[in-house]
């Protein structure tokens, strides 16, 4: 079997998920959206997916393996401590494979919402793990281009290689990351739409995420508005942030194809 894993946490990564399945449809067998009634702070929250089912066709519907869970029992209180909510983060990412029956030479896709692997890379991916045996890697780093805040603002310099691609053998003990162990994939094969929010969505998220309490006092409004429209990145001031602003429609190459019949939906978050 060949499964795409991945978190569902709020409306605005509805339109991420349909680019996700839109473009890994003809290669995996299930798509697992995950979602959870705490967040990464172990504050409550709704489980909501179900309400946007309608946005997705009824094959796409069909392929979705949707796994809704109470975990109030396994988190603890994060909002203080940065490790308790990295804590629940851990538990988070690797539920799912607490709730199905993996076989160690299945194999997972593993991203977070917001991370777009592009469609003609599952195939050369799922052949290399399929033939790959002990001594080598069962799992791999997938590198991604980076944009930040806006989908044409490309971070210069700046490769993310969170995500992987494994069998899932390679992640056998519960709870498991699912993420950043193996060899980089000698290719860029997606992109990595990293807070492409609005402002308010992003004074959400620093409410809830993992990086609450390092972070939290960036959740105004002026400040992130300064930090959209000037291209800064106030997380890490000193740290070498390059923009480059692409032209969606010409710069293909850096984007899923499945975005160009949706680009409706992404209209808010194209900078000038």
């Amino acid at each position: 079997m060949i499964y795409f894993r991945t978190i569902f946490s709020s409306p605005n990564e509805i339109k991420y998920l349909k680019l996700n399945l839109k473009e890994s449809f003809d290669y995996i067998d299930r798509f697992i959206v995950c979602e959870y009634n705490r967040t990464h702070v172990g504050t409550e929250r709704e489980l909501i997916f179900e309400n946007y089912r309608g946005q997705f066709t009824e094959d796409e519907n069909k392929k979705i393996l949707y796994i809704g869970a109470d975990i109030s029992a396994l988190v603890v209180d994060g909002r203080k401590d940065s490790a308790l909510a990295h804590q629940n983060e851990l538990i988070m990412r690797g539920y799912f494979a607490s709730q199905i029956n993996l076989n160690g030479k299945d194999i997972v896709f593993s991203v977070d919402a917001d991370e777009i692997i592009f469609k003609q890379y599952y195939e050369p991916i799922i052949d290399r793990l399929e033939r790959t045996y002990w001594p080598f890697s069962k799992s791999l780093k997938l590198p991604m281009h980076q944009f930040f805040y806006r989908v044409n603002y490309l971070w210069e310099d700046f490769m993310f290689t969170h995500a992987v691609a494994c069998k899932a053998i390679a992640f056998k003990n519960y709870p498991s990351q699912w993420r950043d162990m193996g060899k980089e994939y000698s290719e860029i094969v997606g992109c990595h739409l990293s807070w492409c929010l609005s402002i308010d969505e992003m004074i959400q998220k620093l409410g809830m995420y993992a990086h609450h309490h390092e972070y939290a006092h960036l959740a105004k409004r002026e400040m992130l508005e300064d930090a959209v429209k000037n291209k800064k990145y106030p997380f890490e001031p000193t740290r070498d942030f390059r923009i480059r602003v692409l032209d969606i429609n010409n710069d293909r190459s850096f984007y899923p194809a499945s975005i160009y019949g949706m680009l409706n939906e992404f209209e808010m978050l194209i900078g000038e």
